[in-house]
């Protein structure tokens, strides 16, 4: 399972600070409930963060290990291990959140209805779903390859590269007598077909380019706030 060997590497691969608080300042911004349910919450930086200043967030991971990893180093924020594209929870939050281009790693639109459904039933009247997704400019960012190499506790390599609509990820950690590898592979969709499907559930969204551009621009990434009409 993807981030089960990556768990224990993934605060110092990718951790940044002044990132997460972008996320924080554009959760803020667009969700006034504080009763929230996060998806695809990985090691927890976000979801520790959002509870710092006073939401009640359930943090969720498909990874059992990153829930763990988690657990050891936030052990008062709540946690549950849930697979995004099909759930049930019993009770309801003011928002829903998945960050970080985790919708990507969703394979097909099926598997995105799933999931907005999913999310319906779990939403309050007027509550917001709030996700992020990769714009059609990643796939040529990485047309050619990219290869990142340094020290952690172990040398590692990273690798991405675009292939037709799927960004290809490749990590290794090269433990002593070991090397421990994932392979992760996201898919970039459309985004007017992901709209779509949000309004045949009858949310009305707003779209924004990197956290403050309004609208669909060039950029790495389109933030999709969308609000659950009123029954």
């Amino acid at each position: 399972m993807i981030y089960d060997g990556l768990a224990k590497y993934y605060d110092d691969l990718v951790a940044d600070e002044e990132a997460t608080q972008k996320w924080v300042d554009f959760t803020t911004q667009y969700c006034r409930g504080k009763k929230i349910l996060e998806l695809a919450c990985g090691s927890g930086e976000i979801s520790n963060a959002l509870k710092q200043v006073g939401y009640d967030i359930l943090a969720t991971d498909f990874s059992s290990s990153m829930i763990q990893r988690l657990n050891q180093k936030y052990p008062d924020v709540k946690t549950d291990v849930v697979d995004m594209i099909s759930f049930e929870m019993n009770e309801k939050f003011d928002g829903v959140l998945c960050y970080c281009d985790s919708i990507n790693y969703l394979s097909s639109l099926d598997d995105i209805r799933s999931m907005f459904q999913s999310v319906t039933n779990c939403l309050n009247d007027e509550g917001v779903f709030i996700f992020d997704m990769h714009t059609q400019d990643r796939l040529e960012e990485f047309s050619e390859l990219y290869i990142e190499e340094g020290e952690l506790d172990v040398p590692y390599q990273w690798t991405i590269q675009s292939i037709d609509q799927q960004i290809h990820q490749h990590f290794a950690f090269f433990e002593e007598n070991h090397i421990l590898q994932e392979q992760h592979i996201q898919t970039v969709f459309d985004h007017t077909e992901v709209i779509k499907l949000l309004n045949d559930l009858g949310f009305s969204c707003d779209i924004f380019t990197d956290f403050i551009h309004r609208g669909v621009q060039a950029g790495e990434k389109l933030f999709i706030v969308a609000r659950r009409e009123k029954c």
